[in-house]
């Protein structure tokens, strides 16, 4: 799969790069999504609706949930909580939407996580407490980057029917039985400016020139 082959070449854990990683491959999944639209009626395509358990689990880092819901929201599908003991993210949706809902969590939170080495190894030298710190530059991040997905979209209008979920995946989500509800609110902790870095950080979706060259070597290799 393109889209999986273009984001498994960048390894950093770089956080513009994992940001520009995500973007990219939303914007591929349009154009995959739009060129098979064009060629065949949408209602003659036989849907595979999947999930996939992945391996991101918590139990106090609430914000995983909420990471896991804005990019569900933008990929076409539904994320829950498989439980015991920890959750364990799950999603629901068609085949490859799943497969990129899968790939972009593990890289937002490599991302998240990078930053938030980086920022408690600053504090303690400062000799300053980091507790509630990782949730609030998390919170950050994750407003940002759904802001950064909500310009996505407003710049190509006609992405709009095509992020929608489909009918199959909403059947087959209401269909399910679920035992309970996780719930994924956390309050603000007082690190302020952590908080707006993160926005910063999640808001910045410039596509970076080695995504792009390493898209073009991708199309290269395929040509040859």
């Amino acid at each position: 799969m393109r889209i999986k082959k273009l984001l498994a070449l960048s390894e950093s854990s770089n956080e513009y790069e994992a940001k520009s990683a995500m973007l990219k491959a939303q914007e591929l999944l349009i154009k995959h999504k739009l060129s098979i639209r064009e060629v065949e009626d949408c209602n003659d395509l036989k849907i595979n609706v999947i999930e996939n358990k992945t391996n991101i689990t918590f139990t106090k880092a609430k914000w995983k949930g909420r990471l896991a819901y804005v990019i569900a929201e933008n990929f076409g599908c539904y994320s829950f909580f498989r439980t015991n003991r920890t959750h364990t993210i799950t999603f629901m949706g068609r085949d490859e939407d799943v497969t990129v809902c899968t790939i972009v969590l593990e890289y937002a939170i490599d991302c998240i996580n990078s930053v938030i080495k980086k920022l408690r190894y600053e504090y303690i030298k400062d000799g300053y407490s980091t507790k509630g710190l990782e949730n609030d530059y998390a919170l950050g991040f994750i407003e940002g980057l759904n802001k950064a997905f909500e310009k996505q979209k407003e710049a190509n209008q006609e992405w709009g029917l095509v992020l929608v979920k489909d009918k199959a995946v909403i059947d087959e989500y209401n269909n399910k039985e679920f035992k309970g509800t996780i719930n994924t609110n956390t309050k603000f902790e007082g690190f302020r400016d952590v908080y707006y870095q993160g926005i910063e950080d999640g808001e910045n979706f410039s596509i970076l020139d080695r995504i792009a060259e390493e898209e073009k070597n991708l199309e290269l290799v395929v040509s040859k």
